[in-house]
């Protein structure tokens, strides 16, 4: 997965799932205040929730956008080890040599054992 902040529009990325996550938890009650007010009342309370919903998107934005920041700047890998056995073909033909000038083909595929260490030597390398 990705690390993808997203927009001031919370559109995208965590961004977005922050901004839904604050909708879904502070939206009721103004939508109640919005459901419940006059008709004269209505529009003023309508107002009031999609102002709310324009600085929760900031917001969002704000608190993603410093997260994954952090995360890519600090976050330290230590202890991961990948194992496995590579097949390495080896296809030509050898020199020429003497006593005999000649030359012999090649074609071999050894199975080579290979392990891996990740460590964390260098800042950055999260994406």
């Amino acid at each position: 997965m990705a690390l993808t902040i997203g927009s001031q529009s919370a559109d995208a990325g965590m961004s977005n799932t922050i901004f839904t996550q604050m909708d879904t938890l502070l939206s009721p009650p103004l939508q109640a205040a919005v459901d419940s007010a006059s008709a004269e009342a209505k529009p003023a309370a309508q107002a009031a929730l999609d102002a709310a919903r324009v600085g929760w998107r900031r917001l969002a934005f704000a608190v993603a956008k410093g997260v994954i920041d952090h995360v890519v700047a600090n976050l330290e890998i230590t202890g991961v080890t990948v194992a496995g056995t590579v097949n390495v073909p080896v296809v030509g033909s050898t020199g020429s040599a003497a006593p005999n000038a000649h030359v012999h083909s090649v074609s071999i595929t050894p199975a080579v054992a290979v392990s891996l260490a990740q460590d964390n030597n260098g800042t950055g390398r999260v994406r």
